[in-house]
């Protein structure tokens, strides 16, 4: 994956993602908190798709095409699709090898992209205020024996004081509020129980969901102090630890994994 250099032509919303780049993917010592953070989503994604043995790769709303691109480096078919064409055009811009291809496109209008074995849906559903029209919409690109992965801040997290989204009431009264991109917009999260509840009414079956990010990995807490301090691999173990005693508290993240019915 190739690191762009910086144009000072590009629209602000594409010189922020540059930074964003800067310290999550090519330079740790600008926020070591943040790039642990990243990295070990990428890490965890890039597993996932080596359990679920996918060769064909939907990146839905991919934004800068991060991982996308790497999904295409390891040897997967790979179509990222955003409806920004700025961020698009980045995310050429950073491709060295793999097949990938770039759609600019809304999925909720059903774009022909074809099947695939595994659709990421990666921090997006918590931009939009009907879920269930979301993932009917995501279920087409899906194969058979294919699978979803939804990602998206957890509601019960101890620090979260974001609302569920069942305290929003009419959700119609919401839509103007949707498709911001970045977690300063968030105005709702959803509970594990929510979600896994939204999933199967889009006609999914749940195969399972789980937490991830805790504050050894998100830096919250002040955790982010020892970031400069620790080793990756000690905050890794340190996570997995916390995770599997108290996940949904200390789960920063919610993940489902759903197949085809």
């Amino acid at each position: 994956m190739r690191r762009p250099a910086f144009d000072p032509s590009w629209p602000p919303e594409v010189q922020e993602i540059y930074r964003n780049d800067l310290r999550e993917v090519w330079d740790p010592s600008l926020e070591p908190q943040m790039y642990a953070l990243y990295q070990n989503q990428l890490r965890l994604y890039k597993d996932l798709a080596d359990r679920l043995r996918a060769a064909t790769v939907l990146d839905v709303g991919c934004a800068q095409g991060t991982l996308g691109l790497l999904m295409a480096e390891s040897g997967r078919s790979v179509t990222a699709v955003d409806i920004r064409p700025s961020f698009l055009s980045y995310a050429r811009a950073r491709h060295e090898r793999g097949a990938i291809r770039f759609v600019e496109a809304n999925v909720m209008d059903g774009p022909p992209l074809g099947e695939f074995d595994l659709v990421f849906a990666n921090q997006i559903i918590e931009h939009l205020v009907h879920p269930v029209e979301f993932l009917s919409s995501l279920k087409r690109y899906v194969k058979t024996a294919g699978s979803l992965v939804v990602t998206t801040p957890n509601q019960q997290y101890i620090r979260s004081n974001l609302p569920r989204y069942a305290d929003l009431g009419d959700p119609a009264q919401h839509e103007h509020r949707q498709f911001s991109a970045g977690g300063g917009d968030h105005f709702f999260a959803y509970t594990a129980g929510e979600l896994r509840q939204f999933v199967e009414s889009a006609g999914l079956q749940v195969a399972d969901s789980f937490f991830f990010e805790s504050p050894w990995i998100s830096g919250h807490m002040k955790v982010r102090y020892l970031h400069a301090f620790l080793p990756q691999a000690a905050l890794e173990l340190a996570d997995k630890l916390t995770l599997r005693l108290v996940g949904r508290a200390l789960g920063h993240q919610l993940a489902v994994v759903a197949r085809r019915q």
